[in-house]
């Protein structure tokens, strides 16, 4: 049966730079902002992913103050309620993107070839010093819009296009005119005006001061592989002095000194509130000090083999007793979506282990599928340092909810909850997408976005970059605009 409410609500956001103060009709907001009424869920199947409750094959979720009250059978439903009547359904935690680099949404499929080093080259040299605050604005945002409406309600957005304040208030104002959840990481400019790392400490203060609001504060380090240990223990003070996650890239092929992850280890450097990401290439010794001292791992699997970062490391992590985080990374080569990510890890593990077996060595565990989802869900919560908030659907954490359809021609019909996300299910299935409580995508739609005027914007963004840093376009005359 198809769900029939129709009311949804959003969380306000402050203007980027006056534009859309006030004006219903400039906003290109996609939460639908009207209040703040209770939801019921009414008879989805729910994958909590809260080993206490485990899957439901058909329960109520309730909805209050932008929190879960009550999941179970026969939930009353009082006269101020709003019911979404989800049969058909299955209700799980909001997909948790831990490492992207969302101001790239202006130049989405534009390096479909690259690997890591032209990468480095286009973008950090080409394009990036090419973006105006407008540019990072708009990429921001259409990157956010993204990961909501295929059910991504929670990003670790590295932000290294912080080339002035004024870039920076604009990543900011377009998280938080979303809708999104997010950690935005302050990360490093290519313009002489980047205020960036030490104005991490005025952003806590002045924009970040609470650590319970939607959008939270990280800061975008550099890896003591890369960089003088003056420079990389700086960005480790820095932020232990804001009191925020710092994460770094690690591990990438080919790049920085080996070792150096082992000895911060050692020396007492890492721990729960640093971040790393990729990670390809560290060694066992270094694996198994992330583990024995909290580090989060993020990794990338679609980039990280299209690029050439190096393998995934799925198996070391599994050895070591690492749950890894899955990330986008780039828009720029790779589809922004949580279930492109998770078939990646699934059937990468799981070939590299049937080519041991076949080898006639002795194979590791191979994963199944809640255990990419929970890499997808539970383990990108902690990498944001929200693992107490979200991630889990259980009484007390925020309302981060997905519905996804079960009775669509690609996954009906239902025999494993769990495999049918995971193995079967895409964007298309996401049909209701709720963060904070607050509804931003409904009946396979987002909620209030001006599309048109978007896209228009998005497009002009487009040829602004492309021209300042003299790139040609590969298809000219093929615009949906």
């Amino acid at each position: 049966m198809r769900s029939r409410a129709r009311t949804a609500a959003g969380a306000n956001a402050p203007a980027f730079r006056g534009e859309r103060a006030g004006s219903s009709s400039a906003s290109l907001s996609g939460a639908d902002r009207t209040g703040d009424r209770p939801i019921l869920i009414r008879g989805a199947g729910v994958i909590t992913m809260d080993p206490a409750i485990g899957e439901l094959g058909r329960a109520d979720i309730l909805v209050r103050s932008g929190m879960i009250a009550d999941i179970g059978e026969r939930i009353n439903a009082t006269p101020d309620v709003e019911v979404i009547e989800s049969t058909n359904m299955i209700a799980l935690p909001g997909f948790v993107d831990g490492h992207r680099h969302m101001w790239e949404g202006v130049i989405r499929g534009t390096l479909p070839t690259e690997d890591v080093a032209g990468y480095f080259h286009r973008v950090n040299e080409g394009f990036a010093p090419a973006f105006s605050p407008e540019d990072a604005y708009i990429g921001t945002l259409i990157s956010a819009y993204g990961a909501l409406d295929a059910g991504v309600t929670t990003v670790f957005d590295w932000s290294h296009i912080q080339n002035s304040a004024e870039h920076t208030a604009a990543c900011i104002s377009a998280l938080r005119e979303s809708g999104v959840r997010a950690v935005f990481a302050f990360g490093p400019g290519t313009q002489g005006r980047t205020r960036w790392p030490d104005d991490v400490l005025r952003l806590k203060r002045e924009e970040f001061a609470s650590d319970h609001q939607l959008v939270t504060l990280a800061l975008a380090g550099i890896s003591p592989e890369h960089v003088p240990d003056a420079i990389a223990k700086a960005h480790f003070a820095l932020a232990r002095e804001a009191g925020v996650i710092l994460t770094i890239h690690a591990g990438l092929a080919g790049m920085g000194t080996p070792g150096a992850i082992e000895r911060y280890g050692k020396e007492g450097q890492l721990g729960p509130s640093v971040n790393l990401v990729h990670c390809n290439t560290i060694s066992d010794t270094e694996w198994h000090i992330i583990a024995e001292t909290g580090t989060s791992v993020s990794i990338t699997p679609a980039v990280e083999m299209q690029m050439g970062h190096g393998v995934p490391p799925i198996q070391q992590a599994m050895d070591a007793g690492v749950k890894l985080s899955l990330g986008v990374d780039v828009e720029t080569s790779v589809p922004g979506d949580m279930f492109t990510q998770m078939r990646a890890v699934y059937g990468l593990q799981r070939m590299n282990a049937f080519s041991r077996r076949l080898q006639g060595q002795e194979a590791p565990r191979m994963l199944g599928v809640k255990d990419v989802l929970e890499y997808a869900t539970v383990a990108g919560a902690i990498a944001t340092g929200l693992g107490d908030r979200i991630g889990m659907l259980s009484p007390g954490r925020q309302a981060d909810i997905v519905l996804l359809r079960a009775d669509t021609v690609n996954t009906a019909p239902i025999s494993d909850m769990l495999s049918a996300v995971v193995l079967n299910m895409d964007a298309r299935n996401v049909d209701t997408v709720m963060v904070a409580g607050r509804i931003v995508k409904r009946d396979g739609q987002m909620r209030g976005i001006d599309r048109d005027r978007l896209v228009s914007r998005l497009y002009a963004a487009r040829d602004r970059v492309f021209k300042a840093s003299n790139t040609p376009l590969a298809s000219t005359e093929h615009r949906m605009a």
